[in-house]
């Protein structure tokens, strides 16, 4: 199912059954519980944003850390059930297919059912714009219900306890704070996970870098020149990377990794078509062939990773690889990384950020890029120099 069709039945079906459970809610006389302070189940809820789930992951830490004999259960998009599985703190992780409506329907109303038996003392719901899931959360009947809500986009009466989205403060940080009206003493600096990669998954990435020659090469770079489809307008040109992917070549005999999904593939190998015979040759297209397991043990082989505003541009971050990012149409307040090594260009025109919480994350551009294709590869290959990341 395309994502336009899933905004459009999440903003209007969406708004109509979140009526009818506020509604429902009012007249039934149902009572909350809010003060739920211990619990022995706990769940989950993150359907959207594989970046997004990379930034919970030290929400998901802390909540392990303070329920340490509760049974947590995630709900999501079968899409993204690599980032929860990885994460190895979830007792158990239930996915959700969306490529069929009709499928869909069944499926969701059978996972209602069978999460509503389990009778979950606390439900988590990390979205901050899907009506949709809101109305997940509420069905599913946990005694307590904690989400978010956002001034510009009316989520229901769904949680007993609803934290007001900011939009100037890191996105990891709101879920920290969720998780502090649970247990008002938790530690807020967890440390980062050992990432649970099968050795299958680090055998199939070795077997990969040894038939592309690229065993003890130095340096590698890796590129993500990709956005996943809910916001194509985070792209920097393409032309920029072929540029910058050249001239790394040049200067540094750096071998270049693309990176990406399988429908990535075809878009990565235009790129590669552009740049010159003599720098092409250092150019490996992965785009689908390596899970998300695969691609965070890959990226412990970057010197550096230079990445479009996306999923893997988190993973990156969380496991402390060097990284520089583009952003423009989203704002970095709230998704940059903000470690010592990573490096962030935003140019904050007017029109910056278009893709905003209240407008579904669906921008429309105006002014022909302009906050991206500002940032000239020149810039990125000066700043490249400057700080000696290679």
């Amino acid at each position: 199912m395309k994502i336009k069709y899933l905004r459009l039945l999440d903003k209007y079906l969406g708004f109509l059954l979140n009526l009818i459970l506020a509604v429902f809610k009012r007249f039934s006389g149902k009572g909350d519980f809010s003060d739920t302070q211990e619990a022995g189940k706990i769940l989950i809820i993150k359907f959207w944003g594989f970046g997004s789930i990379i930034l919970a992951y030290d929400f998901f830490q802390v909540i392990r850390k303070k329920f340490p004999s509760a049974h947590i259960c995630a709900l999501t998009l079968r899409q993204n059930r690599p980032a929860f599985e990885i994460a190895g703190l979830f007792d158990e992780i239930i996915d959700i297919d969306i490529k069929n409506l009709a499928h869909f329907g069944v499926d969701i109303l059978k996972i209602i059912s069978y999460l509503r038996k389990k009778s979950f003392d606390i439900s988590f719901e990390l979205e901050f714009t899907s009506r949709f899931s809101s109305a997940v959360s509420y069905l599913i009947n946990a005694r307590r219900r904690i989400g978010f809500q956002y001034d510009g986009v009316w989520r229901g009466d769904c949680f007993t306890d609803a934290l007001h989205f900011r939009e100037d403060a890191k996105l990891k940080d709101s879920y920290l704070n969720m998780a502090g009206l649970v247990k008002k003493d938790i530690d807020v600096f967890p440390q980062p996970l050992n990432l649970n990669i099968a050795n299958g998954q680090k055998i199939i990435v070795d077997n990969l870098l040894k038939a592309e020659s690229l065993e003890g090469v130095s340096p590698i770079v890796g590129f993500n020149i990709n956005a996943s489809e809910l916001c194509l307008l985070r792209r920097w040109p393409k032309e920029y990377f072929v540029i910058l992917a050249e001239e790394l070549v040049k200067l540094y005999s750096a071998h270049i990794i693309f990176i990406g999904s399988k429908d990535d593939f075809g878009y990565v190998e235009s790129a590669i078509s552009l740049m010159r015979s003599g720098q092409k040759t250092n150019a490996h297209n992965f785009s689908g062939r390596v899970s998300l397991a695969g691609l965070a043990y890959l990226m412990t082989k970057f010197k550096l990773f230079i990445s479009n505003d996306s999923g893997p541009l988190h993973l990156a971050a969380y496991l402390k690889i060097p990284s520089i990012s583009f952003f423009g149409p989203e704002t970095p307040l709230i998704y940059g990384p903000d470690g010592k090594s990573d490096t962030v260009f935003y140019k904050k025109l007017n029109c910056s950020p278009c893709i905003r919480v209240q407008n579904y994350k669906h921008g429309r551009c105006i002014n022909n890029h302009s906050c991206l294709r500002q940032v000239e590869p020149s810039i990125v290959l000066n700043e490249i120099k400057r700080k000696k990341l290679l």
